[in-house]
């Protein structure tokens, strides 16, 4: 087997194709209004598999996500350690932080450095 060449694919035909999917199967098998007519009578005739696709489909399962967040911003920061001043400093940080955003929201474009 010859070695492919800089710039070439070594495997030009690609990825060999995977066996057809359900849908593939069930469309080989009649167009949707027929396959929806058989559910259907399979459905009256009780048939549990037919009557939970078409109550699925009719009304689907809602599903609740309880997603969370946690990050690390490293080693917690003792505020009771700082001076006076240094309290100052970022108080006075945050206010003009705090405005500048503001100032953003209400649309009045990027805020100065001050």
């Amino acid at each position: 087997m010859p070695r492919s060449q800089p710039g070439q694919s070594g495997n030009p035909k690609g990825r060999p194709k995977k066996g057809r999917t359900f849908t593939d199967a069930l469309e080989a098998k009649g167009t949707p209004a027929e396959l929806a007519e058989l559910a259907w009578k399979a459905a009256r005739n009780g048939e549990p598999w037919a009557i939970q696709m078409i109550f699925y489909r009719l009304e689907p399962q809602t599903t609740q996500l309880k997603l969370t967040h946690e990050k690390s911003d490293g080693p917690t920061i003792d505020y009771s350690r700082l001076t006076d001043s240094e309290v100052e400093g970022l108080e006075s940080l945050l206010e003009r932080a705090t405005g500048a955003i503001a100032k953003l929201e209400d649309g009045e474009g990027a805020p100065t450095a001050a």
